[in-house]
């Protein structure tokens, strides 16, 4: 599948986010009780050489999947916390835009193995300072700090009124070889930053050298079948190959943490994207959930699975959430904007639209989605001016033999599909056989869907809730399709 709305999404310099988006009605909400919710920004990085920012920003990630687990605590996802990396904001400004009363930031120097750590939460209405402290150690002894931090963060929010008890809170990576801590976090530093080739093939490489140094080091083993998902997904590498070795490197970072939740979630997507086995995604989902209730993954890969299962109304609960959480990742918004769409939701899906493009001008698969909800409503010249905006070749030209051939130009609407099929051919085969099922042509359309089926596209499943597909939901292959996907009819 030419990936329309990629799980991991490319991060950009965000706008302001607006604070009150009208469709997230049913958002995790922290407001009612003030302490319950914070944003852990990336730790500032004031070694000499400027060259620790995959350590900074380690120690902050490491931070807020910590943090994720304490049920009832709202916790900002990485992707938008990490927006304000170098900005120097008020940190007023940083609530206001993230929605969260409390912010954890600090900063790393370090000097060979000596590094000190500063760390500071700070209430973010009025700037008042809750808790801060200083820590010198040695590279051995970060995980301790780690936990020391994440522990004060917790007490100071007072979390025993949440239920958490005052347990601490440890994380996952005791006991691990600190030169393999040091490679995972350079890992983790590439596969956060971007979906190419080149970056993808850094980080797997870099899970690598963690793992040959620690054999043992679960997170390590999750995040290199995260990144082979990925990889996968996008087409960098053969995907049943990619797969296979995303599910066994996931399977082992369970059996040696059956408590970390990166490596459920790594074998969810798996189970979702390639074996298409819902009942085992639940089960691992459900795990991920248990073990960090406030991790925006697990609310966002949840949905996706509601939505192929065709509990939309779920599912668009379950991304509104995750929206809260994520607020200015502009794919938030861009997967919100298609769940709304396929609800008949149009106006919401409009103005999740303007959302992810106030975010991020250059948003790849909102214009193409946005074009395809006004070809649905019947108001296929709007459809084609919208189209006509989207970046990406493969969704234009998707867009634009839909949009054609709802204006009756076919002519126009063939040499699009015609051009679609020469330059995208097997990799496109889910869109090729959505453009024939809009366009009537069922025989041509089951023929690209079986081979989509063929190679486990991990679009396919999305014929389920596609409103393009309607014209397919009568025909027999059509059942005998979602049977062989293991589809509820």
């Amino acid at each position: 599948m030419l990936a329309v709305l990629p799980i991991l999404a490319v991060l950009a310099a965000a706008a302001i986010a607006r604070q009150h988006f009208r469709v997230a009605r049913n958002r995790v909400d922290a407001t009612s009780s003030k302490n319950t919710s914070i944003a852990v920004l990336p730790f500032a990085d004031m070694s000499a050489a400027k060259d620790q920012e995959y350590f900074s920003d380690g120690l902050a990630e490491q931070l807020i999947n910590d943090l994720a687990k304490i049920s009832g605590l709202k916790v900002v996802g990485r992707s938008s916390a990490f927006q304000f990396e170098g900005r120097n904001e008020d940190v007023r400004e940083v609530g206001r835009k993230l929605g969260v009363a409390n912010v954890l930031e600090g900063s790393v120097r370090r000097d060979g193995n000596h590094v000190r750590i500063t760390a500071e939460l700070i209430k973010a209405d009025d700037g008042f300072q809750l808790w801060s402290q200083t820590y010198d150690r040695e590279i051995k002894d970060i995980f301790g700090v780690e936990d020391e931090i994440a522990q004060a963060a917790t007490e100071a929010l007072q979390l025993k009124l949440l239920g958490g008890n005052g347990r601490p809170v440890a994380s996952n990576l005791r006991g691990t070889n600190p030169e393999a801590y040091q490679a995972y976090l350079q890992a983790q530093y590439f596969s956060g930053w971007g979906q190419s080739k080149k970056e993808l093939g850094k980080a797997l490489a870099y899970t690598d050298q963690a793992i040959k140094l620690d054999e043992k080091f679960a997170s390590a083993w999750a995040l290199r079948s995260s990144v082979q998902n990925e990889m996968a997904e996008y087409g960098l590498i053969d995907s049943t190959e990619g797969y296979r070795m995303a599910r066994d490197n996931a399977e082992r970072a369970i059996a040696l943490d059956p408590a970390l939740a990166s490596a459920y979630l790594a074998l969810a997507n798996t189970q979702i994207d390639y074996d298409w086995d819902w009942d085992a995604a639940n089960i691992s989902l459900t795990k991920a959930a248990s073990l960090e209730p406030g991790n925006v993954e697990v609310f966002r890969l949840r949905s996706h699975l509601s939505r192929i299962l065709g509990n939309l109304d779920q599912a668009t609960r379950l991304y509104e959430q995750a929206v809260a959480l994520d607020p200015l990742r502009p794919n938030s918004y861009s997967g919100l904007e298609y769940l709304l769409y396929v609800g008949g939701r149009y106006e919401d899906a409009q103005a999740a639209l303007q959302k992810a493009l106030d975010l991020n001008p250059q948003a790849t698969y909102v214009h193409l989605t946005m074009g395809e909800a006004l070809i649905v409503e019947g108001k296929p010249q709007q459809a084609l001016a919208e189209i006509e905006k989207e970046p990406i070749e493969w969704g234009k030209l998707t867009g634009q033999a839909l949009a054609y051939h709802a204006l009756g130009r076919e002519q126009d609407s063939n040499a699009a599909l015609a051009s679609l099929i020469e330059k995208y051919g097997p990799a496109g085969a889910f869109q090729i056989g959505q453009v024939y099922a809009y366009r009537g042509e069922a025989d041509r359309s089951f023929e690209w869907l079986e081979r989509a089926y063929k190679q486990r596209d991990p679009g396919l499943p999305e014929i389920k809730t596609d409103p393009l597909f309607k014209n397919l939901r009568r025909h027999p292959g059509y059942a005998e399709l979602l049977k062989k996907m293991r589809l509820p009819a």
